[in-house]
């Protein structure tokens, strides 16, 4: 990341077809937050790309990076460290991280800032691991697999609690049931009321495959236990700045609500990390270790303080 941090410092104007990752990211926050008094994600970002104080508390100057938050490495000990970074990938160990799949899509990507802030060990399967590398650095583990090949999702599950899925499923149900995959979290929007017109047509092929409803039957009935977070029409418009309304959902796509709802891209983002991340164990291996909950945008205020306290009242309801 910090050397696509440097790309933008060095540049303002990217040459056409230049992808910066979270650095284009920020850039674009930056100019849709002007008079926005919330857009807590925006500001963080804007310290990511810049090295500001929140990576230098954690990572220490930009010269190196620091060996579980001690002192920074010397710049000539960070190739080799990838290479080993690169060989522990292939042999199993503590399963401590988290899969992104589709991490290049725009959900993807904000997913995956949200988890690096959190400072999470993150692997992402994306078309490109270049543009990845260049863009995040080291914070995350790019790697390009289809997601139909059972060899393939092996070696990208190797490791992995979590897997935080934003789109197609291909075979990962199966691969990631016998990598022992502790949890998955699926982002749908089956059953859930989108735009008609115009506006309907509009919509990206990342958002319109989330419509299918199979996706969630197959997660689960996997045998994994899984979280599946609902959303109605996804805004890209600063988020952060407004209540967000969690409430159960029904598995079923034909139960979900009627009434059409929306969230900004950027508190969906914070959702579906909160369900990987903060819900509190699910245990067991059947349906009956799914949750689903719906997310939507509740009007100007304050967002979630605690996702912590808050899914964890939903998983205590849900038991009830």
């Amino acid at each position: 990341m910090l050397r696509g941090v440097r790309q933008l410092k060095s540049s303002t104007s990217p040459a056409p077809g230049a992808n910066v990752g979270p650095a284009r990211l920020a850039v674009r926050a930056r100019s849709n937050n002007k008079g926005n008094a919330g857009g807590r994600l925006a500001r963080e970002l804007l310290d990511v790309v810049q090295g500001g104080p929140k990576l230098r508390k954690w990572y220490g100057q930009e010269s190196g990076l620091p060996r579980d938050g001690g002192e920074p490495e010397p710049p000539q000990q960070q190739e080799p460290r990838q290479q080993q970074q690169q060989q522990e990938l292939e042999e199993d160990g503590e399963k401590d991280t988290v899969l992104v799949t589709d991490a290049d899509t725009p959900t993807g990507e904000l997913v995956v800032l949200q988890l690096i802030l959190l400072r999470a060990k993150v692997r992402i399967l994306v078309k490109d691991t270049a543009a990845a590398k260049t863009g995040y650095g080291p914070y995350v583990e790019p790697v390009s697999v289809d997601t139909g090949s059972a060899g393939g999702l092996a070696r990208a599950l190797r490791n992995v609690r979590s897997v935080i899925v934003l789109g197609k499923l291909g075979a990962l149900p199966q691969a990631a049931a016998k990598a022992g995959v502790e949890r998955l979290v699926l982002l749908s929007t089956a059953g859930m009321p989108q735009p008609g017109g115009l506006a309907g047509l509009f919509l990206s092929s990342a958002d319109a495959a989330l419509k299918d409803p199979q996706r969630e039957a197959a997660v689960t009935g996997s045998g994994i236990p899984s979280v599946v977070v609902k959303a109605g029409v996804i805004q890209d418009t600063p988020g952060g700045s407004s209540r967000i309304q969690v409430q159960p959902a029904s598995l079923s796509s034909s139960s979900s609500s009627s009434k059409q709802s929306s969230i900004t891209r950027e508190d969906l983002a914070s959702a579906i990390v909160a369900g990987a991340v903060y819900l509190p164990g699910l245990g067991g291996s059947s349906s009956s270790s799914s949750v689903a909950y719906e997310v939507a945008d509740a009007g100007p205020g304050q967002p979630p303080e605690s996702w912590q306290q808050l899914l964890e009242g939903l998983a205590a309801a849900r038991t009830q």
